[in-house]
């Protein structure tokens, strides 16, 4: 996800749920700031793929996120992550900025996942996401987290 992040809350949450994935993984973030202010919408997701793709090697299992990917359920969503894990040494997410993603990218993935069908400001999915696969974790060790 293009950076830096603005709200705090999503910054304090980040931090929270990435300490605990850490407990599980190895985990980082990058947030590559690009400069696209007053740029059209067709520029700025160019210029974004362009600072997003210097952070995306071939070892990398990319996950993309996006309104048309795959919806899961938590418990599928822990299974299909556990089952990755096993299989995939570096697990890559991306979400885009506010004007989305490019088709390159997009099309570069191994997967798409959506987080909902509503549209997300790209801060808040990125907060629902490192919930989810926190989640997920405390599901696959069977952790009293995430409450069927």
């Amino acid at each position: 996800m293009p950076g830096p992040i603005k709200f705090n809350f999503v910054k304090e949450g980040l931090e929270y749920y990435l300490n605990k994935i850490k407990v599980f993984v190895p985990v980082e973030a990058f947030f590559p700031k690009v400069k696209t202010k007053g740029l059209k919408r067709e520029l700025k997701i160019k210029k974004e793929e362009e600072a997003l793709k210097k952070y995306i090697s071939d070892k990398e299992y990319l996950i993309v996120l996006d309104e048309k990917g795959k919806v899961f359920k938590s418990i599928e969503l822990a299974k299909n992550l556990e089952n990755l894990i096993q299989t995939q040494t570096f697990i890559t997410f991306i979400i885009g900025g506010e004007e989305g993603l490019s088709e390159i990218i997009k099309n570069s993935a191994k997967e798409l996942w959506s987080l909902s069908s509503l549209t997300l400001n790209h801060e808040i999915a990125l907060l629902i996401l490192v919930e989810a696969l926190y989640r997920s974790f405390t599901i696959i060790k069977g952790m009293p987290y995430h409450k069927e």
